[in-house]
């Protein structure tokens, strides 16, 4: 049986590489975008808007003009500043990808200008002078995305979205490579100390008095292990971390549930955007040996349904139907208007689903801090951060979420005291 159950394994896990493989030589073949597109220029047309980013980075910086950081893995956290123009006609949901090195700012995004932030009080200064009443949004992409292309992601979802907040880019080395998968996944481990340091300058700031974490695909692992580490040294997250929106979670359920535990009970309200028609996410599961992914969980269903509503403190969108732009439908997040607008209309706004929205999504909604709704323009009061009963609500959410898997933590570096979470079963049944 053991023989058996290794050899589906590595057949899932050799089929998901095969799979992977020749999607992204298919996706490689479609890909006629230049790199090194971020020289700046040095004029703006009128009607051109400006979002101007502070970028966080674990990369190696390099000289090549137009790229400011490869995919290798740096020795120091760097930082800069960085301001983007968005062309006049830009179209929601989209990024007019330059054509060549040197960008139009008339019909495509363009880098206006490449700053270095020398020290930590500089950069607290960028985080004081944003007019955004000390709202921070610290936004960590996802797997296989190049340097350039994470600053205008974060460009396109700040100026479509409307977010009433100062965005902060943190950005790791990923390859920038479909086939790249398992060098991510190593990357994503070597950047979270980073993560974990960034978010403490922000909390610490006296000026800053909210931040949302919106993490996508690979980068939800980074930022929620970024936060664990911080409850563990801190024996809490700072409150100022409110809201944590993870968007198609590319994170191994049973060990976001543990993760979810050694938050404690004052912990951020947790948003997931998830959808079952993710193909990313179906590739990803092959490639972990078939254990669920967070992302491709369906709240409609039982037990999941009535697992989260008792874990507290949770929001699940489901995205199910909705098409972004790619065709492995993963960032919907970012390429659906409705969501875009969903995103900067009501999420950021407050913990979970705390503003109004007409976004007529057809998607499922489930509120387990509050009740289950599909109509999303029902409004919930905004509440702060209420401690949850954790041990007996996050015992049933480790075992019945994955209950076939073995415990798969990775370590958190140093810390000075850890709490135990909930331990899963050992005994039970296969999926």
């Amino acid at each position: 049986m053991a023989r058996t159950r290794w050899g589906d394994m590595w057949f899932r896990r050799a089929l998901a590489l095969v799979v992977l493989t020749t999607v992204g030589f298919g996706l490689q073949a479609c890909a006629t975008a230049p790199s090194g597109v971020l020289v700046p220029v040095t004029t703006l047309p009128e009607g051109a808007r400006e979002v101007s980013m502070l970028v966080y980075s674990v990369r190696a910086q390099t000289d090549e003009p137009g790229v400011v950081y490869s995919s290798r893995r740096g020795e120091l956290l760097t930082s800069v500043v960085m301001d983007v123009s968005i062309p006049p006609d830009h179209e929601i949901g989209a990024i007019e990808w330059p054509r060549a090195r040197q960008a139009d700012p008339g019909r495509e995004f363009a880098t206006l200008s490449i700053a270095p932030v020398p020290d930590d009080a500089s950069a607290e200064a960028w985080m004081t002078a944003q007019q955004t009443e000390g709202h921070l949004l610290v936004f960590v992409h996802g797997f296989n995305v190049p340097f350039d292309r994470a600053v205008y992601s974060l460009a396109q979802l700040t100026n479509d979205s409307g977010i009433k907040a100062a965005p902060i880019l943190f950005t790791w080395p990923s390859l920038g490579r479909v086939w790249g998968y398992v060098y991510d996944r190593e990357s994503a481990n070597y950047s979270r100390d980073a993560l974990e340091r960034l978010l403490r300058l922000a909390a610490h700031n006296p000026d800053v008095k909210e931040i949302t974490i919106l993490a996508h695909s690979m980068g939800s692992w980074i930022a929620v292990e970024a936060l664990r580490q911080y409850a563990i040294r801190e024996g809490a997250v700072d409150p100022k971390i409110d809201n944590v929106i993870l968007a198609a979670p590319d994170l191994d359920v049973d060990v976001f549930a543990q993760q979810f535990a050694a938050l404690g009970s004052d912990r951020p309200h947790f948003t997931f955007l998830v959808s079952r028609d993710d193909q990313a996410l179906r590739i990803s599961r092959l490639l972990a040996g078939g254990v669920q992914r967070v992302g491709a969980l369906d709240p409609s269903v039982e037990p999941i349904r009535s697992l989260l509503e008792q874990a507290g403190g949770i929001t699940i969108i489901n995205l199910a139907d909705i098409r972004g732009r790619d065709r492995l439908n993963h960032s919907v997040f970012s390429q659906s208007p409705e969501v875009v607008r969903l995103l900067g209309g009501s999420l950021v706004s407050g913990p979970g689903l705390s503003g109004t929205s007409d976004l007529p999504l057809g998607a499922i909604v489930l509120d387990v801090a509050e009740a289950v709704t599909s109509d999303l323009s029902q409004k919930r009061p905004v509440a702060h951060r209420v401690p949850q009963p954790l041990h007996a609500p996050d015992a049933a959410l480790s075992s019945t979420l994955a209950p076939a898997s073995p415990l798969q933590v990775e370590a958190g570096g140093p810390v000075t005291e850890r709490t135990e979470p909930p331990a899963l079963p050992r005994d039970a049944p296969d999926d």
